[in-house]
């Protein structure tokens, strides 16, 4: 026979299973789309384009692994609930707390916009990893890899970047990015794409050869990198590459 005291144990053990996670990505890595069963600071912004700030907690709905729901409270305290079809995306501090430490660790700000799901076309959050003429979201239903597939050796140099796997990304002589953050965008064998404002589509390891002038093939600059470094058309480099792009090659049209 169940006791009442079984059910505040189970609750005490989610809790610390949570926190035990929370502390582990603090300590290696953190994994994009985390969804926080905590408010955090962060952003809603609506329909007409305001954003306002307050405080964000995502629900735990989901369609096709995309979070649909979340709760906002404004400045003055006034907490709302959204669907993703009411407003145009939100954003959310993401922080996790370090062994032995009770001041919580900031992971920067996650953007979530609201798209059509891949498959039933329902209005979802879909979270941002990179924004650009080639603008990636992650695919939270693609397999994860647990370890990076850009080994932490990884050193390139370009015409015009330099990557290394402890400075990170370099391009020109004001862009930077973290290694920690390309490594962790590029956990995911799966992502959803946009070219030049378009409809959005899948690239995974089995297109990607196929897509793969699609994705690049317009900018004489990717050329002149991929001939001075041939790895970087491997789909492990694929956000790097990305990146890179985004940087280098302006085009006519942007996100």
């Amino acid at each position: 026979m169940k006791t009442r005291e079984s059910i505040p144990r189970k609750l005490i053990l989610i809790i610390v299973l949570i926190i035990s996670t929370l502390i582990s990505y603090a300590q290696e890595e953190s994994m994009p789309g985390m969804s926080s069963p905590f408010a955090t600071e962060g952003y809603v912004i609506f329909s007409n384009g305001d954003t306002i700030y307050g405080m964000v907690r995502q629900k735990m709905k989901y369609v096709e692994n995309n979070p649909v729901v979340i709760v906002f409270k404004n400045r003055n305290g006034v907490s709302t609930e959204y669907n993703a079809a009411d407003i145009k995306g939100f954003g959310n501090n993401i922080q996790v707390w370090e062994e032995d430490n009770p001041i919580p660790v900031s992971l920067g700000t996650e953007d979530y916009l609201t798209l059509p799901s891949y498959k039933k076309k329902i209005p979802v959050f879909m979270h941002r990893l990179l924004d650009g003429r080639i603008t990636v979201f992650q695919n939270r239903s693609s397999a994860i890899i647990t370890s990076s597939e850009i080994e932490k050796t990884s050193k390139m140099d370009g015409v015009g970047f330099s990557y290394t796997s402890d400075d990170g990304l370099s391009v020109g002589l004001r862009y930077r990015t973290k290694a920690r953050v390309i490594r962790e965008r590029s956990h995911f064998t799966s992502y959803y794409v946009f070219k030049d404002g378009g409809d959005y589509f899948k690239v995974d390891k089995d297109n990607y050869d196929e897509l793969f002038g699609t994705l690049f093939g317009d900018c004489q600059a990717i050329d002149l990198e991929l001939n001075n470094n041939p790895d970087l058309r491997k789909f492990k480099y694929f956000m790097l590459l990305t990146e890179i792009y985004n940087q280098m090659c302006y085009g006519d049209l942007m996100i």
